[in-house]
């Protein structure tokens, strides 16, 4: 009897723990595994220098949020990312990094970019005029501060816009020579803003094409060898750098050439 009592409590301990295991709907015990693997959480996406999360400049200027839209502008038809100031302020202050360091052609594409982003902001406007005139696509950057003060005639960037005018109008008597043919002007223009997007080889198509016009125009052969060098035709470039000198010695245009030739040789090594 004594032998009985235990091994009768022993059973209905058994009992007991086994009623307490989990079952399925087929009644069969399941334990629960220890060290379950943890779900696999998500990488955090980096941002670039521009802020923009998980792509590359060169994808986020031609992506927007869906299908971007397009804008008619006294240039013709350009493309539109979906408006966001966020983006556009990123890019100005980019931009002006780009400027700071004298790297006009990056500052000039942050900047365009800016515009899409938040077309007529007053700062990208004055900034994207200061790079261009840096560049001297002089028509363009007289045109970028006569905008600025239409933005905002009175703002803090007023005086600065109005000295580029004064500044600018005496190259753009220069740049455009009284006989130069309509048809030439307007070749010229659609070069000028093609070379302002940095876009090179459409550049060296409409100022070759000038060029077949009037083959002696100074400001054509200069465009022509900018066009080059952005194609990293060196060779090709400080040819038609060497002609503007010979059409024009003594102008601003032609002592940039000059300087311009002279990065070639050094680059080249001749």
């Amino acid at each position: 009897m004594k032998f009985f009592v235990p091994v009768l409590l022993l059973f209905v301990s058994l009992n007991l723990a086994h009623s307490q295991q989990p079952r399925s709907q087929d009644d069969q015990v399941h334990v629960q595994p220890k060290n379950l693997p943890q779900p696999k959480q998500e990488e955090p996406q980096l941002k670039d220098e521009s802020g923009k999360r998980g792509e590359s400049t060169s994808q986020d200027s031609q992506k927007g949020n869906g299908e971007p839209a397009k804008t008619s502008t006294d240039d013709g038809v350009q493309e539109m990312r979906p408006y966001d100031p966020h983006k556009a302020a990123k890019d100005v202050e980019v931009g002006r990094y780009y400027m700071k360091h004298k790297n006009y052609r990056a500052a000039l594409d942050r900047l365009n970019e800016a515009l899409l982003y938040k077309p007529n902001d007053a700062e990208a406007t004055f900034y994207l005029a200061e790079t261009q005139e840096k560049l001297e696509m002089y028509d363009r950057a007289y045109r970028g501060y006569r905008t600025y003060l239409t933005i905002i005639p009175e703002g803090p960037l007023a005086k600065e816009s109005q000295e580029g005018l004064k500044r600018l109008e005496p190259h753009l008597q220069n740049n455009q020579p009284a006989g130069q043919p309509a048809d030439v002007k307007q070749i010229m223009h659609e070069g000028e803003t093609a070379l302002a997007q940095n876009d090179f080889e459409a550049a060296h198509v409409s100022f070759v094409k000038a060029l077949q016009i009037t083959p002696d125009d100074p400001v054509a052969n200069f465009r022509v060898a900018q066009s080059l060098q952005g194609l990293q035709r060196l060779d090709e470039a400080r040819i038609f750098y060497k002609k503007c000198l010979s059409l024009q010695p003594d102008s601003k245009m032609s002592a940039d050439a000059k300087r311009q030739i002279s990065d070639i040789n050094y680059i080249l090594g001749k």
